[in-house]
């Protein structure tokens, strides 16, 4: 059985209206010690994620912090994974997309978090090293048999 995004996600959601400006999003960010953040309309539903690097881009573009966040954030590419799908699925659905956040949710399609890239290769990293050290070593030497 493999391990299910549940069991992987370590932080739950940061959230920002999207007609917040990109000033409020970078002090929340700093505050929350993140470098992403679910992005959610005046009714709560989430529409989109927004990055730090999305962030840097729009002011590069347009030269001040006052944009709203909806005018930078990746509205066409929010992808949503389901709490109980396993980390594989993620995984490739990340490389489908072309992402590095996705959006999670329950069983009725409430947000619940956002998993990373790096959320998925940390794990996949503990699970690699589990089983190295599950496996006998093999002895340099052998006793007994003649």
């Amino acid at each position: 059985m493999s391990t299910t995004v549940d069991k992987v996600l370590r932080r739950k959601e940061v959230i920002i209206n999207a007609k917040a400006s990109v000033r409020d999003a970078i002090e929340l960010m700093i505050r929350e010690n993140t470098d992403y953040l679910l992005v959610v309309d005046d009714g709560g539903k989430a529409v989109g994620i927004v990055t730090a690097s999305d962030i840097l881009r729009t002011i590069g573009k347009v030269g001040n912090l006052n944009v709203s966040v909806g005018q930078c954030c990746s509205f066409n590419r929010l992808v949503s994974v389901r709490l109980s799908d396993s980390i594989y699925r993620a995984a490739m659905l990340m490389s489908e997309y072309g992402v590095k956040h996705l959006l999670v949710v329950d069983d009725r399609g409430n947000p619940c978090g956002v998993l990373t890239s790096d959320d998925v290769i940390c794990e996949d990293r503990i699970i690699s090293r589990m089983a190295e050290l599950a496996m006998p070593k093999q002895s340099e030497e052998y006793y007994g048999a003649d």
